[in-house]
Parts: structure tokens; sequence; C-alpha cells
């Protein structure tokens, strides 16, 4: 089972707007499982780690008994609304920036309200500049990158709280 990136984001954006909690996709050589629960991970060297890099191979009933766990733990928290965070990530592999040319102010700052279409920053690549505007109006909650920095294709660059 391959899934693209268009899949994954349709498969997410049903996810919510269905209002799922978790759903489970098993096939012999994949089990994917997404839920809502919120999974703080530890940074390395000022590098966020990817979830992936987290998961080690269990035996299925492992798995079940912690799913178990989970919808038990979700039952004692079904009171507290978890924070939903729409994530800006780089359509290209380039360079960073956060303004528009060195000693400008940069187009956004965590705090900031973002409207949608607007500019938050640019990535350089073969020697273009590209513009990043917000796919949704809310709040900078974070900047995951710094001004400068190399970038991967779907790299994650900054999360922003959705209005309500």
């Amino acid at each position: 089972m391959k899934f693209n990136i268009k899949e994954l984001k349709n498969l997410l954006v049903s996810v919510k707007h269905n209002n799922l909690q978790s759903i489970s996709i098993k096939n012999t050589n994949l089990e994917l499982i997404i839920s809502k629960e919120s999974v703080q991970l530890p940074s390395i060297l000022g590098k966020q780690m990817s979830i992936a890099s987290e998961i080690k191979p269990q035996p299925l009933n492992q798995l079940k008994s912690k799913t178990k766990q989970r919808k038990q733990q979700s039952i004692k928290n079904k009171f507290v609304e978890p924070e939903l965070y729409f994530t800006i990530v780089s359509p290209m592999v380039g360079t960073f920036y956060r303004s528009p040319a060195p000693g400008e102010p940069h187009f956004i700052e965590v705090n900031d309200s973002v409207k949608t279409n607007q500019t938050v920053c640019l990535v350089e690549a073969m020697k273009l500049m590209n513009e990043i505007e917000a796919e949704v109006s809310g709040e900078v909650v974070e900047i995951l990158v710094k001004d400068g920095d190399i970038i991967d294709c779907g790299q994650a660059l900054m999360k922003i709280k959705p209005e309500s």
C-alpha cells in the first residue's frame, strides 16, 4: 500500500471533518494509526524528530493493549479539548528566508495573525524566490526553521492555530 502526500492530506482532512478521534488502516505491509492525541517528541540539537523515527516495531498484541490504554486515557480526558494546528510545509527543496531581503522586517513573527494567501516566507530554489503563502487564517504559534536554513520538500516550516 502506498500513500502520496495528497492522499494522506485528504485522509487527514476527512478525519478532521468527520470528527473522528482515531483511525487504523492495516495491510500485510503497513499499519497506519492516526489519532488526535498529542505526542510530545524530544528535540535533538535543536531539530524536531519525526514521529516515524520514534516508532519501533511491536507485536500486534502489545499494540492492541496500548490502544486500549489510550482509549481509557481519552475517556478520562474527554472534557479536555486538544489544540489543533495547521502546519505549513515546504513545497520544494531550497533555502528558507523569513524576510524579502536582508535587513528588512520579517514577513511574520510568532503570535502574529495571518490571513489566507498572505505571504509568510520565501524559499529560494535555483536562484528563484518562491513566496510561500498561508493556506488558512489564524495565529502563528511556532516557526520551526531558522532564517537561511536549507529545507527539504515536505519539511514543516511553521504551525498556525486556525481561527475558530
